[in-house]
């Protein structure tokens, strides 16, 4: 049985180094990047010159300070690594689709990196190299002879004449499911790792069933991704039949009934930042609890992680919300960081 005591400790530290609610509050109410440059700094981000009236460049920083505590923790692990590798393996899988998505749309690189996470496996090269890429193919290619466990399979979907971008997320949600969830057996059958992973699983197929539920035709079975425990084939269906989203979303729900995704989920129509936001901060709240009530458990550790995708989100949120002119009141509203 693997023991986390020592990694929950040293994630509570790097906890209270996050901003929290009342800094991203304060920063909504910036009159611009520079007065948001200037905070992050105070807060010990390191910001080239250029990066004070970039979105892009503060975006970076909040990249980098990521992949930096992400290193932290991956030293701290020493044999546990493999079991760490599980929430790295999750980022790379968010962010391989990501890239994905801006290959085929022909989106410029700063935008395809927008949101990343950098890992030991995709590090900010990796990923700068990966947002050149001009179609889906060469990035399957490339992330195939880099030997990145999730280009398995990846190549054929992805070097199609036309290819298909939910199938390209489903056979990397299908890669990523079969090796974290081997993963994660080695922290406990059964353990809280385990439901974590089967939780994104769970998430995956919810968001899949939202994009299907808007197709006139489609095979459930060729999107459904096998391992989770919420969301079974047949609720999958039932929602993509709905032809509806916020339809679906209610038939979600009853899959996450008695769980803040469920709530989530049964109002997609109401997520102020978009669902994925919504589903974020519900996942983060219920870790804290569970962190709370089971110390012990890697609760503490998987909620550390979580929230630091949160703030590197919710950079991103408010210095592209800012540059638009975006009201401080909507920015604060679809902040996913909530203490």
């Amino acid at each position: 049985m693997t023991t986390w005591d020592d990694l929950n400790a040293r994630a509570r530290g790097l906890a209270t180094r996050l901003l929290g609610r009342p800094v991203f509050e304060m920063m909504s109410r910036c009159a611009d990047l520079p007065a948001i440059a200037a905070e992050l700094e105070r807060r010990g981000y390191v910001l080239e010159e250029s990066a004070r009236t970039s979105p892009a460049g503060l975006e970076l920083a909040a990249r980098r300070m990521v992949a930096a505590r992400f290193r932290t923790l991956g030293r701290w692990a020493g044999g546990r690594a493999p079991l760490l590798a599980v929430l790295f393996l999750d980022e790379d899988r968010r962010s391989i689709a990501t890239l994905m998505r801006g290959a085929a749309q022909r989106a410029p690189a700063e935008v395809r990196l927008s949101g990343l996470v950098p890992t030991p496996a995709l590090p900010e090269r990796a990923l700068e190299e990966l947002a050149r890429q001009p179609a889906t193919g060469p990035v399957a290619v490339l992330l195939n002879a880099w030997r990145h466990p999730l280009a398995d399979r990846l190549v054929p979907v992805a070097t199609s004449p036309e290819p298909d971008l939910l199938r390209i997320e489903t056979t990397l949600g299908a890669t990523f499911a079969r090796l974290a969830l081997d993963g994660a057996h080695k922290a406990g059958r059964g353990g809280m790792l385990v439901g974590h992973v089967q939780q994104v699983i769970d998430v995956e197929n919810a968001y899949a069933a939202l994009v299907l539920a808007e197709e006139k035709e489609v095979r459930a079975s060729d999107y459904w991704l096998a391992g989770g425990r919420r969301i079974p084939l047949d609720l999958f269906a039932r929602a993509i039949t709905t032809h509806d989203p916020v339809r679906a979303g209610k038939v979600l729900a009853t899959g996450f009934a008695g769980t803040r995704l469920g709530s989530v989920f049964a109002a997609v129509d109401q997520a102020a930042g978009g669902v994925e936001r919504a589903v974020l901060a519900a996942w983060i709240a219920d870790l804290v609890l569970a962190a709370r009530t089971a110390p012990l458990s890697p609760a503490p550790l998987l909620a550390y992680a979580l929230r630091l995708r949160a703030e590197a989100l919710d950079i991103r949120w408010l210095v592209w919300g800012i540059s638009l002119g975006a009201p401080s009141a909507l920015l604060s509203e679809g902040l996913v960081t909530d203490r």
